[in-house]
């Protein structure tokens, strides 16, 4: 079979989707993952970005690991990593970015350009 493996005596689809777990099984990793995120806050004081983000992944991942549900980690990163996003900008912790009104005035990629360059890029 081209697309299963016997791991630990079981057999496993690799190419299984995210799609392919039941409704209950979805919302259960997201019950998770609302919990770890909770807790990695509580715990740290500020919101799991970047490679921190991994952490709370990672637990997710254990549990769902040890509950006997299996999906390839890259299918599962890609959608838990979209729910830490959803939850950190719901969380009051989160500030947005500063919007810069010009970006091209004051940066030094712009600086050695002509009076009359710089006037174009800053009406487009």
């Amino acid at each position: 079979m081209k697309n299963h493996e016997w791991v630990n005596g079981r057999l496993l689809q690799t190419n299984k989707k995210w799609s392919a777990l039941k409704l209950k099984q979805r919302e259960w990793i997201r019950e998770l993952t609302r919990k770890e995120h909770a807790t990695y806050i509580a715990e740290y004081e500020r919101l799991p970005i970047k490679k921190r983000k991994n952490d709370v992944i990672d637990s997710v991942y254990a549990s769902l690991d040890e509950r006997g549900v299996w999906i390839p980690y890259g299918e599962f990163f890609r959608h838990v990593t979209k729910m830490i996003d959803k939850l950190n900008r719901a969380s009051p912790l989160f500030k947005p970015p500063k919007e810069n009104a010009n970006p091209a005035f004051g940066h030094e990629k712009y600086s050695s350009w002509s009076p009359k360059l710089q006037r174009l890029v800053s009406a487009a």
